[in-house]
């Protein structure tokens, strides 16, 4: 499966005009738009997201970001994967055989939904993803 992961820290940086990555990320999102990748998401990393959001800018932020999400999978451009138990399994072996590394939970889910699904590409600001061997962009 070919497409692009997109990460928390991807979705921040699009989302709040004061993060350092703002410009970039808002521009590579509307180039992966206009170019209809396929963009991909887990609830997990939304989760992750809503909350930030909800913290750092508010409820209002939050329920704008979440109608961003909404409007994105209607028109096709984004694609929600589910963390089953499954995922859940092999993140914890991910996080046992890098225990050198400082990976959070969720992003090690994140690993473990792209392997299964082969999607070599992450949308991050987070090495953690080059560190496992995946391309980051922008």
């Amino acid at each position: 499966m070919n497409g692009i992961f997109v990460d928390a820290s991807a979705w921040i940086s699009i989302m709040d005009t004061r993060e350092i990555n703002h410009p970039r990320a808002k521009s590579y999102y509307h180039e992966l738009i206009a170019t209809r990748a396929r963009l991909f998401a887990s609830n997990y990393i939304l989760a992750e997201t809503y909350t930030r959001i909800r913290y750092d800018r508010g409820l209002r932020e939050m329920l704008t970001f979440r109608a961003t999400i909404a409007n994105a999978e209607r028109l096709g451009y984004l694609h929600v994967l589910w963390v089953t138990r499954e995922i859940e399994n092999a993140a914890w072996q991910i996080l046992e055989k890098y225990s050198d590394q400082e990976f959070s939970f969720i992003d090690a889910t994140s690993f473990a939904l792209m392997r299964e699904r082969k999607i070599a590409q992450a949308f991050a600001f987070d090495d953690d993803f080059r560190v496992m061997g995946f391309d980051v962009n922008p």
